[in-house]
């Protein structure tokens, strides 16, 4: 049964979708941020355990570079996280608003079908009553 409803809720749900779906990019793009970030953790490791074995080998150049990478991606990290927070809080908004649509159009159905069993039963003790006073006034004629 169409509901005055219907319209909220397919737009509702359609926001949720798009909210899902940029939940799943930004978990996507948070998780290769922080493989990146522990590449580069994991280089510049690498790179200090090679220096520190050949006095030759200057790395400081380097580090500092890599550093500075860490340092980005940390920051481009904790603003995807924030990102994702607030999506997430506004999915559940959008689902908490979906659900109070969903029950007023669950109510609307129920009042509209309330109403229509109170009309047959309307209809069925009309005729009831019709088929009562017909048969005590064919009593009546039968008994004057």
């Amino acid at each position: 049964m169409k509901t005055p409803y219907d319209a909220a809720l397919r737009v509702q749900q359609r926001e949720i979708d798009e909210m899902s779906a940029a939940i799943s990019t930004h978990s996507g793009v948070l998780s290769e941020v922080e493989r990146a970030r522990d590449r580069v953790s994991m280089s510049m490791t690498r790179e200090a355990d090679l220096a520190a074995g050949d006095l030759a080998v200057c790395s400081h150049a380097y580090l500092q570079r890599m550093r500075g990478e860490r340092r980005q991606l940390a920051t481009r990290q904790r603003v995807l996280k924030a990102r994702l927070d607030e999506l997430r809080d506004m999915a559940v908004d959008a689902y908490g608003t979906f659900r109070a649509i969903e029950t007023a159009a669950s109510g609307y159905r129920q009042d509209a079908e309330r109403v229509i069993a109170n009309a047959e039963q309307a209809g069925i003790d009309d005729f009831a009553a019709m088929s009562f006073i017909k048969a005590r006034r064919a009593v009546r004629r039968e008994d004057s």
